[in-house]
């Protein structure tokens, strides 16, 4: 399981990697020469290149929050029943 979610990681931060820059180029060269149509798909590119790098940015937070949380964990369960 986990190296399948590693592998998951790794496409989507070579997909935010290759998107976001291509969708840049794609509306610059797309400003550039007049083409609506280029600089629409540049702006959806770029778009879905960030989303990547957000996924990629929230799992690795909530990753470094869970082992934070867990390090601050108080085990419940040593109490007693009489105690709770």
């Amino acid at each position: 399981m986990a190296a399948r979610r590693s592998r998951l990681l790794v496409t989507v931060a070579v997909l935010g990697c290759l998107l976001l820059p291509s969708g840049i180029a794609l509306v610059a060269s797309g400003v550039g020469d007049g083409s609506d149509g280029r600089t629409v798909l540049g702006i959806l590119v770029g778009l879905a290149g960030l989303v990547c790098l957000r996924i990629l940015y929230w799992a690795r937070r909530i990753r470094s929050m869970t082992q934070a949380g867990l390090a601050f964990h108080v085990d419940d369960d040593d109490r007693g029943p009489t105690e709770r």
